[in-house]
């Protein structure tokens, strides 16, 4: 059955999420990326279309045995939403009791009533600093996205009525036994069931004689943050890889080229109640985090890959096909699991798109780290025209969505097809072809702030980086800026002289439309992340220089945030003026022109 906040509200009901269930673990980019999807369905709506945030599973106690995560979500959009729609305020509180217990986590109810009471002042003796950021960053969005209070209502109201979920019950007759084993399972991966689990039942259950060895490779594929192939000893890895990513399923599971297929993991019979314990993640969630992750979550890999198998061809919108909350539908209209036009060849055809897919994804495309990103190739970490690629691609991933991801990997899957693992050089001239075709350059007056330029900031920062050894001094600090960069989501769009200059600004605007023109114009933005935004928002030239100063310095250390700005502090060291926006603009499109050029004579 369809929930919304307001439904839940309305049918009174409340919610629990046991103690052997995973801690709040969604960060920043998870937060953003759900509220510029709430936005961009809202705005494409006007405000009437649902918005599916996926499937609950939950007892007839309602403990929550799957989605926790969504629904600790929901709880704090509410904590922020209330500000600006005040039917959000039963939703969170009833009769002083909250929708959302944590059982046996006293601490962690505390801190959630804090927050939505608007209590959390700083002097508590326990914070829980997952659900503090998130909490900031929700409404620093809303305050960010929305000027008039009226917008913001609206916005918070559309949540309220359209967020939708649906909420699967776990059959009366499971056994504390049956229990035991599901929350055991989640709890031994670290990860929550979701309605991938239920259409691998659905599909495989179609191929007879085969159900074992798909479900078995259907779960390797699934834990996308593990590498299917990872070093052992005395093994010519090279050869594995470029071996697997040619090989069928059959020649996959005869050879064993990817880890754990030639074996079971069995039930050791451990129950719930033997479990400790414990205030950490689970294990694998606390090793994934240390190395890399996927470039696409499990759900939206298997999205792609039904895409690319209808030749792109589909009915309808593109942004509605790639909703993971509509898995099973998507899949049941494209690839039938159900009644007289199930095809198993199709099944097994997908599957063997899907293990290329998840290999593809492992060797030759960027996977983010806590650092960064990391890239295989079957090639040297020195080697530098993996570095060139590793860049280019972790552009194409920070300026994609979750809507737009099918762009570069059926770029990356065209040369895969063709090549099995192509030499670094050649993917990129590849894939930087296709990102040409797929992005005119724009005429300079349209690079403005009122249209959505965004990919050419970090176009232009690729460029920047690939000719930081023309453009800034051999030992400089802002070479050693540019060569440590990293692509990152940065979305917020600031002028570099303030719209609104502060009395200690040396730039001053008149109301001209040529002032307003320039003001607004490619030479006067950067882009940076809301946090940095919201600190340098009308401040001076003086003091956004000053900002990279501090790089060069050595006072703030990381990645800066763009290397546009880390260019204007280099040129610009006297001032900045109308002359210098229109100069440094100029340049910078020039730069660009070159950049959507063949660079193959690019010094790297």
């Amino acid at each position: 059955m369809k929930y919304t906040p307001y439904k839940i509200t309305e049918e009174k009901l409340f919610f629990s999420i046991p103690i052997y269930q995973r801690l709040f673990e969604w960060d920043t980019e998870n937060i953003v990326t759900l509220l510029n999807d709430l936005k961009s369905e809202y705005e494409h709506t006007n405000g009437e279309g649902d918005y599916f945030i996926g499937m609950l599973t939950s007892t007839k106690n309602n403990e929550l045995v799957d989605g926790q995560q969504r629904f600790t979500v929901m709880m704090l959009l509410g904590s922020v939403m209330q500000d600006y729609y005040n039917d959000w305020k039963s939703f969170l509180i009833t009769d002083n009791k909250s929708r959302l217990d944590f059982s046996s986590r006293p601490l962690d109810n505390t801190y959630l009533r804090s927050l939505i009471e608007h209590k959390e002042d700083g002097n508590h003796t326990f914070r829980n600093l997952k659900i503090l950021e998130a909490n900031l960053q929700i409404r620093k969005f809303v305050e960010k996205e929305y000027i008039q209070d009226e917008e913001k209502a609206s916005f918070a109201k559309y949540i309220f009525k359209h967020l939708c979920f649906f909420i699967s019950k776990l059959p009366e007759g499971y056994s504390p036994k049956d229990l035991n084993k599901y929350f055991e399972r989640m709890n031994t991966s670290g990860k929550n069931l979701e309605q991938h689990e239920i259409l691998k039942v659905k599909l495989l259950s179609n191929l007879d004689g085969d159900i074992d060895k798909y479900m078995l490779l259907w779960n390797k594929l699934a834990d996308v943050d593990t590498l299917l192939i990872r070093k052992g000893k005395d093994e010519n890895l090279t050869e594995i890889k470029r071996q697997a990513l040619q090989s069928n399923i059959s020649t996959v599971f005869a050879n064993n080229l990817i880890d754990g297929i030639d074996h079971v993991v069995h039930d050791d019979g451990t129950s719930i109640d033997s479990i400790e314990m414990s205030a950490s993640a689970p294990k694998n969630d606390r090793e994934i985090n240390k190395g890399s992750r996927c470039a696409l979550s499990f759900p939206y890999l298997l999205l792609q890959v039904l895409y690319r198998k209808l030749n792109k061809k589909i009915k309808g919108e593109i942004r509605d096909f790639f909703k993971p909350s509509d898995l099973l539908s998507t899949f049941e209209k494209y690839l039938p699991f159900n009644g007289d036009n199930v095809n198993p060849e199709d099944i097994k055809d997908f599957m063997e798109r899907l293990l290329k897919a998840r290999l593809a994804l492992d060797f030759c495309f960027v996977r983010p780290t806590e650092y960064g990103f990391s890239l295989d190739m079957n090639q040297s970490e020195d080697n530098n025209e993996l570095k060139k690629l590793l860049m280019f691609q972790s552009m194409l991933y920070v300026s994609s969505s979750n809507y737009t991801n099918y762009r570069w990997f059926n770029w990356l899957m065209d040369d895969i097809d063709k090549y099995g693992i192509p030499q670094p050089d050649a993917l990129f001239k590849s894939m930087k072809r296709k990102a040409d075709e797929a992005f005119p350059l724009p005429p300079y007056e349209q690079l403005s702030y009122r249209n959505d330029i965004r990919y050419w900031f970090w176009r232009l920062d690729f460029y920047i980086w690939r000719h930081r050894k023309e453009l800034f001094d051999k030992d400089s600090p802002e070479l050693t800026i540019a060569e440590n960069y990293i692509f990152k989501r940065n979305r917020s769009i600031e002028h570099i002289a303030p719209q609104t200059p502060q009395s200690n600004s040396m730039m001053k605007w008149d109301n001209s439309d040529d002032d307003n023109n320039l003001r607004d114009s490619f030479g006067n933005l950067v882009m940076i992340s809301q946090g940095l935004n919201s600190s340098l928002s009308n401040e001076s030239y003086e003091v956004k220089t000053a900002h990279v100063q501090s790089f060069c310095n050595g006072s703030k250390s990381g990645s800066i945030e763009s290397l546009k700005l880390l260019v204007v502090h280099k040129n610009y060291p006297q001032g900045w003026t109308k002359e210098s926006i229109e100069e440094h603009g100029m340049e910078t499109y020039k730069w660009l022109e070159n950049s959507v050029r063949d660079e193959s004579g690019a010094v790297d």
